[in-house]
Parts: C-alpha cells; sequence; structure tokens
C-alpha cells in the first residue's frame, strides 16, 4: 500500500514537473485571456511585443480596467528602459533613478511621461494628474508608435526596424523543439524575398497559423532588435491587413501559447501580488475612460522575441494546455479510487 501511494505521487510529480508552458505564435486572442473587447487590444499586443509592458507573475491576464498602479508603471518601464534583476529590484532602481516618483498609489499621466520619455511625452489637456486605467494607459501609449518624442517612436526605443510589406506569396513551417515542448516556426514569402518569423512573434489581425496567410496582405512588419546583428534578421511583429480573416479565424488555436515568460514559483506570485496590493492606494484625481479615450490616439506598430532549438524534419504539437492538466487529473483519480480498494 505504501509503495503504491509512494509510487503514486512519483509518478505525479512526473507528469507535473516537466510542463511547461511557452507562448509561440500569439495574437490579440491568445497573448491575454482578458483583452478581446478592449478597444486598446492591438495597442496591449504591440507594447507587450516591444517589451513596454510584462507580464505580473506570469498571469495571462492584463486587466484592462484596473487602475494602473506606480508599482506596476516602475516594473514595466524600467524593464523597458533595461534595468535587470528581480521585479522588486527593478522597482526599487527605478525609483532610485527618478522613473517614479513614489511606488505606492495610482499613476497618473504625467507618472507615465517621466517613466517613459523622461517627462517629455506630451499630456491630454487636463489629464497630466488624472489617474488612468491599464486600458487608457495603453491607448496613451499607442499615440508614441508613430509619435516621436525626442526625436524617437516607441520602436526606434525597442530598436525595432520596418520589415517587408505586400502580397504572402509562400508560407514554409518546421518542427523546432526547446526543452519537452515541440511547436511550428514559419517561413513567409513576400515580394519573391523568403523572411524568417520568430519563434514567438506578435501577430494582429491574422490567425496563428501562417500557412494560411498565403494571398493576404501583410499590411506592416517589424524586425526584432534581438536579430539585428545576426546572419538573417526574423519578423518579430507582423499586421496582416483588417478584414482579411474572420473573426473565428483569428481565434482559432491550433496548438499551445500563452505565457512567454518564466513562470514564477507560487511563493514568487503571491509576494508579487502582495507588493501591487501594498502599494496601490487610492488617488484623490481620477478620470473616466471615455475622456481618456478622446484625448488618447491608437497606434498601429510593436515588437519581441526569441531564437533558439533544434529543427526537426517532421512537424508536430503539443497538446493544449487544457487536455494535459485534464489527462493528469484523470490519472490521479484513477490511482486514487485504485488505492481506495485496496
Amino acid at each position: 500500500m505504501k509503495s503504491l501511494r509512494r509510487f503514486l505521487i512519483i509518478l505525479i510529480i512526473g507528469l507535473i514537473g516537466p510542463l511547461t508552458v511557452h507562448a509561440h505564435v500569439q495574437n490579440e486572442n491568445n497573448l491575454y485571456s482578458d483583452i478581446e473587447f478592449s478597444e486598446a487590444k492591438q495597442e496591449i499586443v504591440l507594447l507587450h511585443g516591444i517589451r513596454a509592458i510584462a507580464r505580473d507573475g506570469g498571469a495571462n491576464v492584463y486587466k484592462p480596467l484596473d487602475l494602473l498602479t506606480r508599482a506596476e508603471l516602475a516594473y514595466w518601464a524600467g524593464s523597458f528602459r533595461g534595468l535587470t534583476g528581480t521585479s522588486q529590484a527593478i522597482r526599487q532602481a527605478a525609483l532610485e533613478q527618478g522613473l517614479v516618483d513614489s511606488l505606492e498609489g495610482y499613476a497618473t499621466y504625467t507618472d507615465v511621461s517621466q517613466a517613459y520619455f523622461d517627462g517629455a511625452a506630451p499630456v491630454p489637456d487636463d489629464l497630466g494628474d488624472a489617474t488612468l486605467s491599464r486600458e487608457q494607459f495603453a491607448l496613451y501609449m499607442g499615440t508614441f508608435f508613430s509619435e516621436p518624442v525626442n526625436g524617437k517612436t516607441l520602436f526606434d526605443m525597442a530598436g525595432y526596424d520596418a520589415g517587408p510589406t505586400g502580397i504572402v506569396e509562400d508560407v514554409a513551417k518546421e518542427s523546432v523543439t526547446e526543452g519537452a515542448n515541440t511547436y511550428d516556426v514559419f517561413r513567409i514569402q513576400v515580394g519573391g524575398q523568403w523572411y524568417q518569423v520568430s519563434h514567438h512573434p506578435k501577430i494582429l489581425n491574422g490567425p496563428v497559423d501562417l500557412t494560411q496567410w498565403i494571398d493576404k496582405m501583410i499590411e506592416a512588419s517589424w524586425y526584432s532588435a534581438e536579430s539585428a546583428h545576426s546572419e538573417e534578421r526574423e519578423l518579430d511583429i507582423i499586421k496582416v491587413g483588417e478584414a482579411q480573416f474572420t473573426e473565428e479565424e483569428i481565434a482559432a488555436d491550433p496548438g499551445v501559447s500563452m505565457i512567454d515568460e518564466p513562470v514564477m514559483a507560487a511563493e514568487d506570485v503571491t509576494q508579487e501580488t502582495t507588493d501591487d496590493r501594498e502599494s496601490a492606494e487610492p488617488s484623490d484625481s481620477t478620470t473616466t475612460k471615455d475622456t481618456a479615450r478622446d484625448t488618447a490616439g491608437s497606434g498601429n506598430s510593436g515588437f519581441v522575441s526569441d531564437t533558439g532549438g533544434s529543427a526537426e524534419v517532421t512537424s508536430s504539437r503539443p497538446l493544449p494546455v487544457i487536455l494535459i492538466i485534464g489527462g493528469i487529473l484523470l490519472v490521479v483519480l484513477i490511482a486514487w479510487l485504485l488505492l481506495k480498494r485496496k
């Protein structure tokens, strides 16, 4: 009996232990699970792509209607501007370097301008001291995809360069393995030339299965900053022209996606949540979402990439995470029933 129970525990650990979740091709439908109906969903994808925002504790929710805290702003802007270390170390360094004045309370438009642009970004009239939701933050930041501040757009600041546009003539894919995960990576042909797509690209207005893109128009694309010095640059953000795919085609998920930062340990997630909760206090200055939307524009572009892994001849996709977890729970239930009978 004890030996069987010990075997069961080892089996569960063995099944759960190596389970990792990686984002591969991501679009506005699978990057975050709660932005489908957000007015700022494209801006959120682009800001995540260029690493102007980062996940909190590994969760794939953006919480668009939550007010942005100064602690979150310090972490996002600090990471974007090259600060490294733990999330708390980045926040503290952002405070010490003057990116934020405080880690307490909620952020304002003026705080955002200071954090990302040293105060040089224009702030909507009468909104300087107003707090803003995370959705309003994305809409405001979206204006700087095309509007330069001190001569640079957000793409320039992130090191992203414009890539090809035009009709997709052909698509090739191959299987790549990273650790225990196998997934597809793509090359696309535009204007008679082949372009490598990064392993973890961000897509706008198109399905994550790029083989469906043949004869579709690419409206804009950007090369990843990480591939600037490689032999072949990689496209990390691709914007397909609107209305070329149905909502169902865009939402279709042929394989695993979701998290593209390392998943934090449970105690780290708890600490992150506690830190944010303690640092967020109500502010006297607020504004409505409608006012912010009237004054904040939206942008067209963004970027991020990972490379590595070995190519394989055959193409395969891992089961969706929910099926893997369901299978594990089923094994546990069956084993538990066998134990009870004995």
